[in-house]
């Protein structure tokens, strides 16, 4: 599955596509909330529905080139956030973990907010 990596702002290296492996993952959807226990045995629930930013991207890809690499490691070192384009849709998202290998590499995403379906 293919996955594109761009920067929010123009950069003439700042576009990256990836064949992702088939463990490619955006993360479960959650609601955000919390259970509090009271006294007479019941449960209270304070629900803040859904966000967007609760979700992780991980994209793991095959380590074919080390200039998919270098040029992954320049965004994750250069821009606070940047802009990937999923099957699922398009994420604002900051990137969080990097790791490079000699048969897979690794890069780890923590979304923002979620710009299309």
């Amino acid at each position: 599955m293919l996955i594109v990596l761009s920067t929010p702002t123009f950069d003439p290296d700042g576009h990256i596509e990836l064949q992702a492996t088939d463990d490619f993952n955006v993360g479960p959807t959650r609601r955000r909330m919390n259970r509090i226990a009271t006294i007479d045995g019941g449960a209270v629930f304070n629900d803040f529905g859904v966000s967007e930013a609760d979700r992780t991207i991980d994209v793991t890809w095959a380590a074919t080139s080390a200039a998919t690499d270098a040029a992954v490691l320049r965004l994750v070192q250069t821009y606070a956030k940047i802009i990937v384009a999923t099957p699922g849709g398009v994420f604002l998202a900051a990137p969080d973990t990097f790791t490079p290998g000699a048969t897979e590499s690794t890069l780890t995403l923590q979304v923002a907010e979620k710009l299309s379906a």
